[in-house]
């Protein structure tokens, strides 16, 4: 009888057949890895479209730069086609291939943000610089640009910020194309960094400007032009004032006065800014600038105002004649009384190196009274937008431009940026150096100053420093018929002042001369802040020196892991010729420094050095030297 079980047949598989369907999916793979394999190639075309574009905005080429940053994001689509579709997917779930995918997806991410950043500076730049721009007008500024131009500074900083956050997920990996991805990255990463960092520190202030030009109410501000032919400790002697009103984005500027009237600068008392030093006692609105702060000069110098002609103001503006020149090398020349034209090239120089030429007082205080409004005038005319916030944030670092606001967002917002003048904080090593005119002259103009500060590190992070400070008076011959008084002139070609040297925290000085004799040890306190003061006496063509060494408790951090990172921060005067400045730093005996930051050198081993004929900023270093292994 048959079986009635039946008969379970199976089909073979052949080999061939396997082999062919696994030739069949890497094929697959192959042809869908093709964009995967470009995309480095795609990031670099991209980061070289955004160079490009920054390059010809920078030279005032807006259709250049648009084509620019249309081929970026021609580049950085192609990175996100291939990255975020079908492909991406496929490839992401492969063993070992999962990770450099994710790192190719967070680099096209990345070139996404960075691109719509470009796109949004490419479209709002016209509004700010060019013929066409309506940012600025004939003494106002364009209130609903205004806004524009904020938002568009808060769309390009998140942008920014998320590009910077994209980039830092990108690995290492280094399979098929893991060191091209990490080139491209790192690349990337050099040109984002610095504008995420830039716009982070501009979107405070670029919130509140439509607050500062007056589009949520009236303000008042005080402009002040210093001149750094006598100088005080935060700059330029403050000399001629203008109080500006602002409303809805227009300035009107009101009556400039100087100290040709009597009853605004006489001697007086007013309340003082709690825990300065430099106030003590009656005052002059041309002394009530000692403080190097100009947080605390400028409100003690409204303070002083207020005093005198019972007007109330919000802020401070202060702005000396260098600064001026530099602005007037963007919007080009002026017609003065007595001097006719006045530009870049003569400006400081007939300002306020050249009294002699002036036929008599009054001559001179037309010149300052009618200069006063060329500051308010040249930055609010219509165009070079860019170039004019530039020349006004160079000269804040080097101090001849500062702001103080009273209300404390806006001071916020203008200490972000680097416009509130005000010292360091580092609690390392600081080198400051200023001077104060004591003999009421303007021989400040032909002053040469040169600092040059040996350290010697210990192994503890403290310090030994020698600070020697060389200033030469480099005054013309006397050009009076009567004998130089010396003093209290326009003429004279002496130079008399206290030299203020603002210390590291915790220094102590052991040694002090000044002219070669002997100044003691005892030092002032700044808020927080040691400082020395060293009075010298110049004549005409003489140099003066003075030599201090004191111990400073933390000039290098030192975590006792056989390294020590020396840290410095430099504070320049705003002077008419920029003060040199020299550095020398010796680490321990078997210390050796490890890579320097721009323009330092190595001078031996464990030894490194800088130098900077013109400090016209503000630098902040961080060196780092390690011991020998045992």
């Amino acid at each position: 009888m048959p079986s009635s079980r039946r008969t379970s047949t199976r089909r073979r598989v052949r080999p061939s057949t396997v082999i062919g369907g696994l030739l069949l999916l890497l094929v697959g793979l192959a042809l869908l890895a093709i964009p995967f394999l470009k995309a480095p190639g795609h990031a670099e075309g991209a980061r070289t479209d955004l160079e490009a574009a920054r390059t010809s905005l920078a030279a005032g080429d807006v259709a250049a730069a648009e084509a620019s940053v249309q081929s970026a994001r021609r580049h950085a689509d192609q990175v996100q086609d291939a990255m975020q579709g079908v492909g991406g997917d496929i490839w992401s779930l492969v063993p070992v291939v999962g990770r450099p995918v994710g790192d190719v997806r967070h680099l096209g991410n990345a070139l996404d943000h960075l691109t719509t950043a470009a796109e949004v500076a490419v479209a709002t730049w016209p509004a700010v610089n060019g013929k066409d721009a309506t940012l600025f007008g004939e003494r106002s500024v364009d209130v609903p640009t205004l806004e524009k131009v904020v938002g568009a500074v808060d769309e390009a900083s998140v942008h920014l910020d998320a590009a910077q956050l994209e980039l830092g997920e990108v690995g290492d990996s280094a399979l098929g194309v893991g060191t091209r991805l990490a080139e491209a990255r790192d690349e990337a990463a050099t040109t984002v960094a610095p504008l995420a960092s830039g716009a982070r520190r501009a979107k405070p202030l670029a919130d509140v400007l439509p607050r500062l030009f007056g589009a949520e109410g009236d303000q008042t501000f005080l402009l002040a032009l210093l001149n750094p032919s006598e100088q005080r400790f935060s700059g330029g002697a403050a000399l001629t004032l203008a109080p500006m009103n602002v409303s809805d984005g227009r300035l009107e500027m009101g009556k400039a006065r100087d100290t040709s009237d009597p009853d605004l600068y006489r001697v007086g008392r007013w309340e003082k800014v709690e825990g300065n030093p430099f106030h003590d006692g009656k005052l002059r609105l041309s002394t009530s600038t000692f403080a190097p702060d100009w947080s605390v000069s400028g409100e003690t110098l409204l303070r002083g105002w207020e005093r005198r002609t019972g007007q109330e103001v919000d802020g401070l503006v202060a702005v000396d004649v260098v600064a001026l020149a530099d602005m007037l090398r963007i919007t080009g020349p002026v017609e003065a009384p007595t001097y006719g034209r006045l530009d870049a090239s003569n400006f400081t120089q007939k300002m306020v190196g050249d009294y002699d030429a002036f036929p008599d007082n009054e001559a001179r205080h037309d010149l300052n009274r009618a200069i006063v409004p060329v500051f308010a005038e040249r930055l609010f005319e219509p165009g070079n937008g860019i170039e004019k916030i530039e020349s006004l944030r160079d000269s804040a670092r080097g101090r001849h431009f500062a702001m103080w606001m009273r209300d404390p967002d806006l001071q916020a917002a203008v200490a972000e940026v680097g416009l509130s003048g005000d010292l360091s904080d580092t609690s390392h090593d600081y080198l400051a150096v200023f001077n104060q005119n004591t003999n009421a002259s303007k021989a400040d103009y032909w002053q040469r100053r040169s600092v040059s500060s040996r350290v010697v590190l210990r192994e503890d992070g403290s310090a030994r420093v020698r600070l020697t400070i060389s200033v030469h008076n480099d005054s013309p011959p006397y050009a009076q018929a009567f004998a130089d008084p010396r003093r209290g002139t326009y003429a004279t070609r002496w130079n008399g002042m206290t030299l203020g040297v603002f210390l590291p925290q915790g220094a102590e000085v052991t040694s002090a001369t000044a002219a070669g004799k002997p100044q003691g040890t005892d030092v002032f306190d700044y808020f927080g802040r040691p400082y020395k003061l060293l009075r010298l006496v110049l004549p005409p063509g003489e140099t003066r020196e003075a030599v201090l060494e004191y111990d400073v408790p933390a000039a290098a951090d030192a975590p006792g892991d056989g390294t020590l990172t020396y840290r410095l921060d430099a504070t320049p005067q705003g002077m008419v010729v920029p003060q040199s400045l020299a550095v020398s730093v010796q680490w321990p005996e078997g210390y050796d420094v490890d890579d320097l930051p721009e323009g330092w050198t190595r001078a031996g081993r464990g030894r490194a050095s800088y130098e900077v004929p013109a400090l016209v900023e503000q630098p902040r270093f961080s060196i780092t030297g390690s011991a020998a292994s045992s």
